[in-house]
């Protein structure tokens, strides 16, 4: 039986593999293993879903934590005796796991590579892990492309999609009444879902970047449900500048996290989204709801009709909000780049064959 090791760190991650895990859960010919800290968002469920499968590690709080973590994955990695493992993404705990199963000559499945964000040193940690990695998936065509132009074996390349879309098209998203009872924003009233991530490579500009955010939902004078950001370098200083704000500002309520159901759920009723996060370029096409990236953090990715992007500047970010409003209006509906939500069931198979 394959032994495949899963690495899941944080919320940025859980989601895209949820529906990986549970289908190497569900194959015969897979034993299904998992790698998570005690401290990730969604450790009681990872620990309820596949406890059997899980190995606990220390907590990971910030980047100071990096040995530490590549130290975990190296030990259980050992203990564990996997024939492979699967890391996502550009998260710089990523690249500590990869290192681990690296040098431990372990074979590692690499999930969205071969992408481009140039405003964050995510960009680096991805490519990173795609010269480390023996199979790709990719999410889309032209990044599997830019993976060959990196020299990497075209036979070893899958074009999948984002698993990331898997949930909305698998899972049950609750309805208005049964969300209205998980969230404090009223949902028969317009709302704005907005996430703001440090600019990595921007580092001395956070505190100018959030503040010209922050001016600009105010000027909006509508409601917001902020979430908090990733542990990125910098992220205290998004929290202290957002929560100054709550409770100050009429309808504005933080939450330092969402499970992933709600999240989603919340997305069908949002009247837009703005931020630098992923999601507002990936899952927000599949709903077709407008979507303003703010800043550089996401420059490079592939974007749907629905999404626009803007300065992080208070002006541009009003004006951006005019343009996402207009295609609301006149448009409405867009193509997803990403897929279409059936990328874990094409990866598992892929993985059972090779």
């Amino acid at each position: 039986m394959k032994k495949i090791c899963v690495i899941t760190t944080c919320r940025a991650d859980y989601p895209y593999l949820y529906w990986i895990m549970n289908d190497l859960q569900d194959n015969y010919n897979i034993a299904l293993q998992i790698i998570c800290p005690t401290n990730h968002q969604n450790f009681q469920e990872i620990n309820d879903k596949f406890g059997k499968s899980l190995c606990r590690v220390n907590p990971i709080h910030s980047i100071d934590d990096f040995g530490q973590f590549y130290k975990d994955c190296l030990d259980d990695l050992r203990i564990l005796k996997s024939d492979m493992v699967i890391c996502l993404g550009d998260r710089w705990e990523m690249l500590a796991a990869a290192t681990a199963a690296l040098l431990l000559n372990i074979p590692i499945a690499h999930i969205h590579g071969g992408e481009v964000t140039t405003g964050a040193f995510d960009n680096e940690l991805r490519n990173a892990i795609t010269m480390m990695a023996d199979i790709h998936f990719t999410s889309n065509y032209d990044y599997s492309m830019n993976l060959c132009k990196m020299g990497i074996n075209g036979l070893k390349v899958f074009t999948v999609g984002s698993p990331g879309l898997d949930y909305i098209h698998r899972a049950k998203l609750l309805s208005k009444q049964e969300l209205q009872q998980r969230v404090l924003i009223d949902l028969n009233q317009p709302f704005i879902v907005a996430c703001f991530h440090p600019v990595t490579k921007e580092l001395g500009r956070t505190k100018e970047h959030i503040k010209s955010l922050i001016e600009a939902m105010e000027a909006l004078k509508t409601q917001v449900l902020w979430i908090g950001p990733n542990i990125d370098p910098g992220f205290t200083k998004i929290i202290q500048k957002v929560n100054e704000k709550l409770g100050w500002v009429d309808g504005w309520v933080g939450v330092d996290n969402l499970d992933h159901l709600t999240y989603l759920s919340l997305l069908q009723f949002a009247s837009f989204m703005v931020g630098n996060s992923s999601s507002g370029i990936i899952e927000s096409a599949s709903f077709s709801i407008p979507s303003v990236t703010v800043g550089s953090r996401q420059d490079g990715r592939i974007k749907a009709s629905n999404t626009f992007s803007c300065p992080c500047e208070t002006e541009a970010i009003l004006t951006a909000i005019d343009r996402a409003r207009e295609w609301n209006a006149t448009v409405g509906k867009c193509d997803n780049p990403y897929g279409d939500g059936n990328s874990s069931r094409k990866i598992v198979e892929v993985l059972e064959n090779v």
